[in-house]
């Protein structure tokens, strides 16, 4: 049965949203990994493993099971617990600061993490050892007298007129009593004080009764002395069946005390904000890339920090060309002007180091070509994390790559991920977003078949805030039409009768029109034909005049791109 008090709720909570964050799905077994790095097990607080832990914890763990056995831990925010950690927190500072720290302030006791106590688990002693000590208990015994009843080697040598000194080392030797000490019954309220009532081993009878007490075993009683009473309770839980497991009905949340809106919840001071007018392009509002991308953070895990203290990366990169900007966020224990968060640090470099023209934006994902064609075009992945808060990539990823048919989906699964968040761009501009009559689900199709060749859905749960939806699971039972892509023949295959601007692979399209390839551009929200030019991938778009030269791609950006449209592509375009 789970022994869990509240103050070890609050320890938890500390501990488990340090180690693996808040809001961010992980791994069971990695949840495990964070207890055992601190001392303790499931078995310390009453549970038979770290599911059924989890399971007592359902105010700030939310588990979610995903097919093929794969079960997520997600940390949830709990605004009682973080207010008791800033409080025991805040007593802690005052105190170290008045050079009292043994004062406490009197009053209603209030909720503090308290570490559980760990317990050892039975030692099992080796057989060889147990043979060994008997051999031991019998040359002491003399005429070949045997313990009785497994009776302590100096009550045998007590009987027979022995002193009890001449055993020796004997009984450490032999088998310890099989009664173990229970847990303290007052364990629930360890963090209320000591225990009334001490357990003992299980009274022993006979000629055992006569030489032993119960405070311990061997211990010999003094004369007059009246033991204590004492007892031993043992709980033997039943097994739940596979089938009667269920998983807590917890409604996904976010942490509410993130902000959700710049203007409106964060104070920005003006040093932090001179700074991002200096560095970054004349024609960005700074405040707008914060907000954008710190939702995109939110959304994709990406976030670092602590409970009080924020950073995240923008999509611009400093003067190097390779390290992002980063800001940081700080909450104060009060609101000023209404707002507890504020703006404290921009890592942007040093500001004389950049030209006129701003920082440069950081390549964003295989449309960055199409990027710079269109630069007021749509922004892929901010359209997929202004929709579905998906939690950290490399879970999402693999939960889907496991449920699709196997593909070679480049290293870290970097081609999924580009073709995921171009289908979801697709779906949303065709308001795809199949939403129950209720508006409590949703789902999508994205795109990918099974093994089998069944269609895989995302599967959305309502969440607050500036994200509407949240990534339940990915699953073969769902609702949604997928995105269409071709509309027109001259999209689908390279068309000879219509006019085309040079190209080195001109040879190869028109004897194979289908080595031709559609593609999608994200950016435009348009489908484009991908020819072989020079080691690159062309991409053409069909006009009423002819095709029009639009960008050149790497393949390997031509790649993920048509990929969003067909799995059958080119042999010049796999590589």
């Amino acid at each position: 049965m789970a022994k869990i008090t509240p103050g070890n709720r609050v320890y938890l909570y500390q501990l488990l949203s340090r180690e693996l964050g808040v809001n961010r799905q992980t791994l069971l077994p990695r949840a495990e990994e964070a207890l055992v790095a601190d001392g303790l097990a499931p078995a310390d607080l009453g549970c038979a493993d770290m599911r059924e832990l989890c399971e007592q914890l359902p105010e700030f763990i939310k588990l979610t099971v995903f097919k093929k056995g794969y079960v997520y831990a997600t940390v949830l925010a709990c605004e009682e617990y973080d207010r008791a950690l800033e409080r025991t927190q805040d007593a802690g500072d005052k105190a170290a600061a008045s050079g009292k720290p043994w004062k406490r302030k009197r009053g209603a006791k209030a909720l503090k993490p308290v570490r559980p106590r760990h317990i050892e688990p039975p030692a099992k002693k080796d057989e060889k050892d147990e043979k060994d000590g008997d051999a031991v208990v019998e040359a002491v015994v003399p005429d070949g007298t045997e313990a009785a009843g497994g009776a302590a080697p100096a009550e045998v040598a007590a009987h027979e007129g022995e002193p009890t000194s001449s055993v020796g080392e004997a009984p450490e030797a032999a088998p310890e009593p099989e009664a173990e000490a229970a847990p303290e019954p007052g364990a629930a309220h360890a963090e209320e004080g000591p225990a009334e009532v001490a357990p003992s081993d299980v009274a022993p009878s006979g000629e055992e009764a006569s030489g032993t007490d119960v405070d311990g075993p061997g211990a010999p009683v003094e004369p007059g002395h009246e033991p204590p009473i004492s007892f031993t309770i043992t709980y033997v839980p039943e097994a739940p069946s596979p089938d009667a497991i269920a998983l807590p009905d917890v409604a996904p949340r976010v942490r509410s005390d993130l902000p959700r809106d710049f203007h409106a919840d964060i104070r920005c001071s003006d040093e932090q904000l001179s700074l991002l007018y200096q560095v970054l392009p004349p024609n960005v509002d700074p405040l707008t890339v914060l907000e954008e991308d710190f939702r995109a953070a939110r959304s994709t895990g990406a976030l670092e920090g602590t409970r009080s203290n924020v950073s995240f990366a923008l999509r611009y990169l400093q003067a190097d060309g390779a390290t992002p900007v980063r800001v940081t966020l700080r909450r104060s224990v009060r609101p000023v002007a209404g707002k507890r968060w504020a703006l404290t640090e921009v890592e942007a470099g040093a500001a004389e180091e950049v030209g006129l023209e701003g920082l440069s934006a950081a390549a964003r994902g295989p449309w960055s070509a199409f990027a710079e064609a269109a630069p007021d075009g749509v922004d892929p992945l901010r359209a997929l994390t202004s929709t579905v808060a998906l939690g950290p990539w490399d879970e999402a990823l693999s939960a889907l790559a496991a449920l699709a048919a196997p593909e070679p989906w480049g290293e870290g699964l970097a081609v999924l991920r580009d073709c995921l968040t171009m289908t979801v761009a697709r779906i949303v501009s065709e308001g795809k977003v199949a939403v129950s009559p209720d508006g409590a689900a949703a789902s999508f199709d994205t795109g990918l078949l099974t093994g089998d060749g069944a269609p895989i859905y995302a599967l959305l749960s309502p969440l607050e805030g500036d994200i509407p939806w949240q990534l339940a699971e990915f699953s073969t039972a769902g609702a949604g039409e997928p995105a269409l892509y071709l509309t027109a023949l001259a999209e689908a295959a390279f068309d000879r009768s219509v006019p085309a601007p040079d190209f080195s692979g001109a040879a190869l399209v028109m004897r194979c029109p289908r080595a031709a390839t559609p593609a999608y551009d994200p950016v435009s929200d348009r489908t484009v034909l991908l020819v072989p030019d020079g080691g690159s991938a062309l991409a053409l778009l069909p006009t009423e005049s002819g095709y029009e030269r639009i960008a050149t791609l790497s393949l390997s950006d031509g790649y993920a791109c048509a990929r969003v449209v067909s799995a059958e592509l080119p042999a010049w375009l796999r590589g």
